[in-house]
This record gives structure tokens, sequence and C-alpha cells, in this order.
């Protein structure tokens, strides 16, 4: 606030009181905002909420660009795992038919084998029935008995 100066011109008073009321219009405004608590509870809130709204942009544009990594890893470990499992499966299938192709060989040696020793054993039992019919009957007989009553009591069991 300014002082009088001391003179008595009238025009230089009212100066001063309109810069007085000014000063005072001022002050009052000032003191009112201060004491204005719903305003500034406003002013406060919509300052924390655009703070808000730039975190939660931040931790949404972060945990977009982690998202994206990791799904770029998974990928990439995924692909990976598919390669090594193809090599893998493409591996045990050949070891697979190679075993077959083995297995088949022996097979039919084995089959060869067992067919030349049925033959062999057919042979002989011809030559031993053509010789010694009787006692080849004999035996041919007994076992035929056997069978029947061995079937006999299953049946009544």
């Amino acid at each position: 606030m300014s002082t009088p100066s001391g003179s008595s011109n009238p025009d230089q008073t009212r100066r001063d009181i309109q810069q007085t009321r000014a000063e005072l219009g001022e002050t009052a405004a000032a003191l009112s905002a201060k004491t204005d608590v719903k305003t500034r509870a406003r002013t406060k809130t919509t300052s924390a909420v655009g703070g808000l709204r730039q975190r939660v942009a931040q931790v949404g544009q972060s945990a977009k660009t982690r998202a994206t990594q990791l799904a770029h890893t998974v990928s990439q470990k995924a692909s990976q795992r598919a390669t090594s499992v193809k090599q893998d499966s493409q591996h045990t299938i050949g070891t697979i038919r190679g075993s077959m192709r083995a297995g088949a060989q022996t097979t039919g040696k084995a089959e060869s084998t067992l067919i030349t020793s049925a033959r062999a054993a057919t042979t002989k039992i011809g030559s031993l029935v053509r010789t010694k019919s009787v006692p080849v009957l004999a035996a041919t007989g007994t076992a035929a008995a056997l069978a029947v009553v061995a079937y006999r009591r299953r049946r009544f069991r």
C-alpha cells in the first residue's frame, strides 16, 4: 500500500485510493483462494489424476513392450524346440527303419531256418514211419488218446 504523499492534490489522492483498492482486491482474492477448500481440493485432484494418467500410460507402454519381447522370446524358443524335436524324430524314424530292415532280414533268415528244420523233421518222421510203422502208429494213437482225455477233463471242470 502506498502512503499519502503529504500533498493535498485531489487527483493524487484519488490515484492512491484506486491503487490501494486494487491491492486490497488482490489481497482479498488471494485470501479467498486460500480459504476455498473445495476449489483447492479440485485442483489437487485434477493434478493427481493427470499424474496418474501419465503413470498408467507409461506402465501400459512398458507392459506392452515387455509383452512383445516375451512373445518374441517364447516364439524363438518354441521354434528352436520344434526344430530340435523334428530332428530327433527324423533320427528316430531313420533308426527304426534301419531296425525294421534288419529285423525283416533276420526274420526272413529265421523263417528260412524254421522251414528248413521243419522239412528235415518231416523227412525224418516220414522215413521213420516207413521203416518202423508199428511203434510210430502206437505212439500217434497214444498221443491222440491223451489229447482226447485232456480235452474232456477241461470241458467237464
